[in-house]
């Protein structure tokens, strides 16, 4: 897993109170990466042990701010059958790098 999908994550978990989607983030494997050049796609895969959610949630997700990013970015997570599925990382303004190692996870605007 990438430091930026890793880091996204962990923020995500961080500011939740909802164990299951904590336990799930901390056992997620990447299985594709996509890149789009104004982003990406990435899907995980969960133990099959994991648990499903039983709420639907709506996560708090971060923005990400980098010198590299000319209006910044937003994410999203997306779950299927209450397992995590999907981060979306998109760019606002255009082109996200396909490698960023200089950035900064902030509260969404």
């Amino acid at each position: 897993m990438e430091a930026l999908d890793r880091q996204i994550l962990d923020w995500i978990a961080s500011r939740s109170d909802n164990a299951a989607l904590r336990e799930q983030f901390r056992h997620a494997q990447v299985i594709r990466r996509d890149y789009m050049r104004t982003g990406f796609f990435i899907y995980f895969e969960l133990p099959e042990s994991t648990l499903p959610l039983t709420n639907v949630i709506r996560p708090l997700c971060p923005d990400i701010r980098s010198p590299l990013l000319f209006d910044g970015a937003g994410t999203a997570v997306f779950f299927k059958a209450g397992k995590l599925h999907y981060l979306e990382i998109y760019a606002r303004g255009g082109f996200f790098p396909e490698h960023i190692e200089e950035f900064e996870l902030l509260e969404p605007a």
